[in-house]
């Protein structure tokens, strides 16, 4: 079985967790436009309350590792 050795450094490593975290984020607030049942079956108010309290905890760690220039393009407060 052959393999490969891949090395990166920290920030490329900070730049693909940001990068899933900020694409987990957009999800998220697609999912609060449709109809869509993530975490309340049946119950769309309960199911956007659920979801914004990922939204919420996803920014915040967003803001913590994201750089400055990101968190302006994205528009959150910088």
């Amino acid at each position: 079985m052959s393999g490969y050795k891949i090395e990166l450094n920290w920030d490329m490593v900070d730049d693909i967790v940001v990068s899933q975290l900020k694409d987990t984020y957009d999800c998220f607030m697609k999912d609060l436009e449709r109809p869509n049942h993530v975490f309340v079956y049946g119950d769309h108010e309960a199911d956007c309350v659920e979801i914004q309290k990922r939204i919420d905890a996803l920014k915040l760690v967003l803001e913590w590792y994201a750089k400055t220039e990101q968190l302006k393009e994205w528009g959150f407060n910088a």
